[in-house]
């Protein structure tokens, strides 16, 4: 048997002790929890658990990995392994529709269903054929691995399934209580949870909120003719955006030298040749001092008009008309 669960059988002591459902119930080996009593379902994450083989024009593998399957309520968690390839066989397409299969690892257990059975299972649960179709209903103690659409008159001797376009992957990991899900879809179950949507989200017990994620990384931006990059040696104008604990920020760094016409800057002051990214726009008028030179400058600081419509503006007088402007440590909320 190479579908095996913990706590599903009783063994030890006939004249009693912790029953099964006590041992499932109790926080020994706590995964992410759903409920009071519950537990989050799903692929416990390591290597390729559960991946697919393709032995046929009809059948495939599940290769090995370990999960974590809820049944009711108070019916518990159960964790199950596959230790070797378990092969399955679809059955043949239908003779005019296509129907969806779902590929699952179940629970069977007397003690809370009707099957009369305690085991589990790697199975196929049949969708029904439809011009339209849609998946089965799973039933409490299965969860699904991936999602096979069945052409109408598959067969081994008729062309079977390309499982390389008819499989949707439904695995969804799960963890450790206190663990960071690699699963971005991840729901949020409890205050102080964690998950990895291209950067860190905790949940706040309403919502996900980024902990530290760039959505735009170090960019050298587009100079207009009268600007040039490395003013005082201070490297490339450049800039980039992140979300810190739900606020998204662009960060600004380097140095830009500039030229003047009739004691105004170049374009009147529109150093930028495109304008930012929506990412990277403000939703209002942000206005921030840059450091500049002492020379030919009245003050040792202008200002920086960044627009909602992603254009910006060196702002300064006929009296100060520094050479450069320093970017490092500009930064705005978008």
């Amino acid at each position: 048997m190479t579908v095996r669960a913990a706590w599903l059988t009783n063994r030890g002591d006939p004249a009693g002790g912790q029953t099964r459902n006590d041992s499932r119930l109790t926080p020994l080996g706590t995964m992410t929890p759903a409920g009071e009593l519950t537990t989050l379902s799903g692929v416990i994450p390591g290597g390729a658990p559960f991946d697919l083989g393709i032995t046929g024009p009809m059948g495939v593998t599940l290769g090995p990995g370990r999960a974590v399957v809820q049944g009711t309520d108070i019916q518990g968690a159960y964790p199950v392994t596959i230790t070797a390839p378990e092969a399955l066989i679809f059955t043949d397409g239908d003779a005019t529709n296509p129907r969806l299969d779902v590929i699952v690892l179940r629970v069977y257990d007397g003690a809370y269903d009707e099957s009369g059975q305690v085991l589990a299972t790697a199975e196929i649960i049949p969708g029904t054929p439809a011009a339209a179709p849609t998946p089965p209903p799973l039933p409490a103690g299965a969860l699904p691995l991936y999602r096979v659409a069945v052409p109408a008159g598959a067969s081994a001797g008729g062309g079977g399934i390309d499982f390389r376009t008819a499989t949707t992957d439904l695995r969804r990991p799960t963890v450790s209580v206190g663990g960071i899900n690699p699963n971005p879809d991840a729901p949020g179950t409890y205050r102080a949870q964690y998950r990895d949507r291209s950067g860190l989200q905790r949940w706040s017990g309403s919502a996900w909120v980024g902990m530290a994620t760039e959505l735009i990384t170090w960019t050298k931006a587009p100079l207009a003719a009268g600007y040039s990059h490395n003013g005082n040696s201070n490297g490339n104008v450049e800039y980039r955006v992140v979300e810190l604990v739900g606020t998204r920020l662009v960060q600004w760094r380097g140095g830009m030298n500039v030229t003047y016409r009739s004691g105004a800057p170049a374009r009147g002051g529109a150093f930028l040749t495109s304008a930012l990214p929506t990412t990277a726009r403000p939703t209002g008028l942000r206005s921030l001092a840059v450091a500049c030179s002492a020379a030919d400058s009245k003050t040792l600081a202008l200002k920086i008009d960044f627009l909602s419509n992603g254009t910006a503006t060196l702002v300064t007088d006929s009296s100060s008309t520094p050479p450069w402007v320093s970017f490092h440590g500009v930064m705005y909320s978008a």
